[in-house]
């Protein structure tokens, strides 16, 4: 039952890669306000619940919801960029979230091609039977501060959009944040805050009890797969404001 849950919440997150994906910069904006509003990082609602290491977390109770949220704040020893190419891979969920089978860009039927800033991802997590596997799309906005060098990427499920999978049941309310901070050249602060509305029929309370195990995990999966060369090599692009533009691997033609 512990794989279970921690399977089935560690779908809302992705890929991550960032596991990063909107619709007009309006909708965009609408949604990043409703993030903000509910997963802020300097609430004092939040209560540490553990102390691992690098890395503590916190909870809190979601305005009209059952399921707690979660902050999980990390010293990674890593550089900013390799732990944002990961997170920014479409592809890279399975490799650092936990139970994550399959994750990508996804392309909306109106969209030409991708834009990295504000795109759209698919993101698949298994459970064991008899329970279904959940997916979910969600939109990915990312931003960054060149006066800091401070990362950010929000991720919203969009509950219009489903997935090709009929054998998932999909998840319509989930919320991310990711926050980098560099605090030297190899060694990152990360930030994760996290609330779902899980699909199906699972209780309030033992969800809340197993969210804690998602991030202690996923982060040292993080910090691990970070220092591929993959990761490592990864360049990330700015305009001539020094804004984020997007991320090319080397092995990209």
């Amino acid at each position: 039952m512990i794989q279970l849950l921690r399977g089935f919440i560690c779908l809302t997150i992705l890929t991550q890669s960032s596991l990063a994906f909107s619709d007009t910069l309006l909708a965009s904006n609408t949604k990043l306000f409703s993030i903000d509003t509910k997963l802020n990082e300097l609430s004092q609602d939040w209560q540490q619940v553990e102390a691992h290491k690098n890395i503590t977390i916190y909870t809190r109770h979601y305005k009209d919801s059952n399921f707690a949220a979660f902050k999980a704040l990390a010293k990674i020893n890593r550089s900013i960029e390799s732990i944002f190419a990961v997170i920014s891979d479409p592809t890279s969920c399975p490799l650092w979230v936990d139970n994550c089978i399959e994750s990508y860009n996804y392309l909306k039927h109106h969209q030409e091609k991708i834009q990295f800033k504000n795109r759209y991802g698919y993101a698949l997590n298994h459970l064991p039977w008899p329970f279904k596997d959940r997916d979910l799309i969600v939109n990915i906005v990312t931003s960054n501060n060149p006066d800091t060098n401070e990362i950010t990427i929000t991720m919203s499920s969009d509950k219009d959009l489903i997935g090709d999978n009929d054998e998932a049941i999909h998840i319509t309310d989930s919320h991310t944040k990711y926050i980098l901070r560099p605090i030297n050249k190899n060694q990152t602060e990360f930030v994760w805050m996290q609330h779902t509305e899980p699909a199906g029929e699972l209780p309030a309370w033992l969800v809340n009890s197993m969210i804690i195990s998602l991030p202690l995990k996923s982060i040292s999966n993080l910090e691990n797969i970070a220092k591929l060369k993959k990761y490592q090599d990864a360049m990330i692009e700015f305009d001539s404001q020094k804004k984020i533009q997007g991320l090319k691997f080397r092995d990209e033609n």
